[in-house]
Parts: C-alpha cells; sequence; structure tokens
C-alpha cells in the first residue's frame, strides 16, 4: 500500500514540522537526482511519520533510498547532502541497490513490514513484485531487536545513575525506537499495529503478557499531554525494563499464528 498521512494525531508533528520536513525530503531529492541521474530508481518515506503518529520534534522523517547501484564516487557525491540531512536531525537514509531490496526482506523483516504496510513514495517507485516478509524471519529480527534495545536500555540505566532528569531524556530519547518493535510484534502476534502509541502499547501487552501503563506515561510525557513528575520517574523506568523482559520472552516462546507459516 502507497499512502500519505495528512491528519494529525493527539500530540503528533505540527504543521510546522511537517512543512520543515518536506522541505528537507525536497533538498535531498535535488541531491540524490543530481548524483544519481536515471539510476535513481525510488524514494520512499516510511516509519512513524508515515503510518500516523510523529512526537514532536522526535519522531524521524525514514527513507528508503533504491539505486541501481552505488559506486564509491556517488557515495562521495552524496556524502554532503546526507550530513546535512542528519544534521538537521533525521536518521541517515537506508541505501539499498535495486538487487539487494528484492533479496533482503529476510534480513531486515522488520523494517520491510513497516515499509510494506505504510509508506509514501516521492520520487520514482518502489519495486514491490514479489517481496514478501515470512513470519520466522519477522519474529527472528523483532525479538534481535528487542533484545538489543533491552541490552542497550540496561547499559544506559547504568550510565545514567538514579538522576531522574537523565532517566527522562533517556526514556524520551529511546520512545520512537520502542514503538518500531513495538509494531514489529503486534504484526508477529498476527495483528494489525494501532497508528496510535497508546492504543498499541496496549494491543502489545495484552499478547505479551506486561502491563502497559508505564509505557502510555511515558508517551503522554512526551506527547506533552502529562508530564512525568521527577519522583514516579523510577517507577516507569523500572516498568519499561519489566515489559522489554517480559517482550523479549514471549517472543523467544511465540508460535505462528493461524495461516503463518514457521
Amino acid at each position: 500500500v502507497t499512502t500519505s498521512t495528512s491528519t494529525d494525531t493527539a500530540g503528533g508533528a505540527t504543521g510546522r514540522e511537517r512543512v520543515a520536513s518536506a522541505q528537507h525530503v525536497q533538498e535531498l531529492l535535488a541531491a540524490l537526482r543530481e548524483a544519481f541521474g536515471t539510476g535513481l530508481v525510488g524514494v520512499a518515506r516510511f516509519g512513524s511519520t508515515v503510518a500516523g503518529e510523529a512526537l514532536p520534534g522526535r519522531s524521524d522523517t525514514n527513507l528508503l533510498v533504491i539505486v541501481d547501484a552505488l559506486p564509491l564516487a556517488a557515495l562521495h557525491a552524496k556524502a554532503g547532502a546526507v550530513k546535512r540531512w542528519v544534521d538537521a536531525g533525521y536518521s541517515a537514509p537506508l541505501f539499498l541497490t535495486d538487487e539487494e531490496w528484492r533479496t533482503s526482506a529476510d534480513v531486515f523483516a522488520m523494517e520491510y513490514a513497516d515499509v510494506l504496510h505504510r509508506h509514501e513514495v516521492v520520487h520514482g517507485r518502489l519495486p514491490l513484485e514479489g517481496i514478501r516478509v515470512e513470519w520466522r524471519d519477522l519474529r527472528l529480527g523483532v525479538e534481535r531487536e528487542a533484545m538489543g534495545k533491552l541490552l542497550q536500555l540496561r547499559r544506559a540505566i547504568l550510565a545514567v545513575g538514579d538522576t531522574p532528569a537523565a532517566q527522562q531524556r533517556l526514556l524520551a530519547g529511546g520512545l520512537s525506537t520502542l514503538m518500531v518493535i513495538f509494531r514489529g510484534a503486534v504484526r508477529v502476534a498476527g495483528d494489525e499495529p494501532s497508528q496510535d502509541y497508546l492504543s498499541l502499547a496496549k494491543q502489545l501487552a495484552d499478547v505479551a503478557g506486561f502491563d502497559p501503563v508505564p509505557v502510555q506515561r511515558l508517551v503522554q510525557h512526551v506527547r506533552g499531554a502529562m508530564r512525568l513528575p521527577e519522583g514516579e520517574t523510577a517507577a516507569v523506568l523500572s516498568g519499561i525494563l519489566t515489559a522489554m523482559e517480559r517482550l523479549v520472552a514471549w517472543l523467544d516462546g511465540v508460535r505462528p499464528p493461524a495461516g503463518a507459516s514457521a
């Protein structure tokens, strides 16, 4: 499905942020066209911005760039444009050759599932013929990402200590990545992930067996809807840590839903 989202969700990106993002996309596209010419197959936006919930000042505009080849000269030619894009606060685009895109769904199953579910083509075309995400690849990919996030969270907790302000920055900075993992995990369960982060937390908690409230409180805090008191930060952090531990355990043992092949 190729689609774009123009309506705001609660706490979503402001109109000014969307305009700025669109301008940055067009600037990068101009540089890519100049660098690759007719070899630029397609460019697509995906992720939380297109899925319907972009957290103000936090959610990335994720770009997938498909080209016919990526020689060193072309990489050098676009380095400056990509640096300006990253300096503006976005994640570096995902560059794949046409052949790599067609053969890597097993390696990047979680990302492919996100792209296939909801994306917006901003240049050229996105080759979708024959692209399929297998359940076994998705489960393994989501478990790997969830375990990596858990390990990263533990290391970060050790680094920031018990200072509430530092803990809040840690939690807020990792929310977008956490929601990507949650969307993937809901797909592993055989369901369609909610576009709203509060509903998504409850949706996954119901199948993975964790308390969604700490995650939901973090979402409300980052949205600016309900500030998290410093005295309650440790409890929210502990709840999210427990949620990730239970999610990893659930992903390790989950069986394929009806109609999915193991």
